[in-house]
């Protein structure tokens, strides 16, 4: 989702697109539940604001992803499904799932440069 969302486009995002919500799906209700004008209600898919726009694009995204997810998990190919059940793990059960990994350079060397000849530092 976007970043940045003031806490009544978030509370519209929250109403319009949660199907639990009373004003699901309803872009006048849904505004104004969250605090906007009727105005604004009546003419937000209209004006099309970026953060609605791009909160739009990426729930649609995410719905075609859960989509294929199924799919997927529901076929024959076992490396397949074995693969995405580490990938959700890892995502939505961090605590439990998550690896550890470190980044070192070259041949397990630091990251941070040595000091230059005369002990000085490299200053960013």
């Amino acid at each position: 989702m976007v970043d940045n969302l003031d806490p009544r486009q978030i509370e519209f995002l929250k109403n319009y697109l949660d199907p639990k919500s009373d004003t699901f799906s309803h872009t006048t209700k849904s505004a104004k539940k969250a605090g906007f004008s009727d105005e604004y209600g009546r003419n937000i898919t209209a004006l099309m604001p970026n953060w609605l726009s791009e909160s739009l694009n990426d729930e649609k995204l995410v719905k075609k992803a859960e989509k294929n997810l199924d799919i997927f998990l529901e076929g024959e190919n076992a490396k397949i499904r074995a693969d995405i059940t580490k990938f959700v793990l890892s995502r939505l059960n961090k605590k439990k799932y998550s690896e550890r990994v470190e980044s070192t350079g070259k041949d397990g060397e630091s990251l941070f440069p040595k000091p230059l000849l005369g002990g000085e530092s490299i200053k960013e």
